[in-house]
């Protein structure tokens, strides 16, 4: 059985809250409670749109190639990340690094997973 829930999408506009940092200049407003993390939610608009509800071999095939898709990018973001917090001092800017690789791995796999069942 696939598990479709559509309507956790629009918690993704929480990620909106983001914005006070524009107000406050606090760098750690993008990241805590109503930061960029919401806009993972933004993933479930494309998992519901996926046709059928029985979980059969293709879309067990499909899981599985997208979630090999997605340790290929995070050891990849992750690295980047690394590399960056090497050089840089300030351990605000790498957390919210990590929140943003976060939020893309999440949105990469509900959109590769989308494209792989819709071909």
């Amino acid at each position: 059985m696939i598990r479709k829930n559509f309507y956790l999408g629009f918690l993704g506009f929480l990620g909106f809250f983001a914005c006070r940092y524009f107000m406050t200049g606090e760098i750690t407003s993008l990241a805590y409670l109503g930061g960029f993390g919401f806009f993972s939610f933004f993933g479930f608009f494309f998992l519901g749109k996926i046709q059928g509800d029985q979980a059969d071999e293709r879309y067990q095939e499909d899981r599985k190639t997208a979630l090999a898709f997605i340790g290929h990018l995070s050891l990849f973001l992750f690295a980047a990340i690394w590399i960056i917090g090497l050089f840089m001092s300030n351990l605000e800017v790498t957390f919210i690094l990590v929140v943003i690789a976060y939020v893309v791995l999440i949105l990469a796999y509900a959109v590769k997973l989308y494209w792989l069942e819709e071909r």
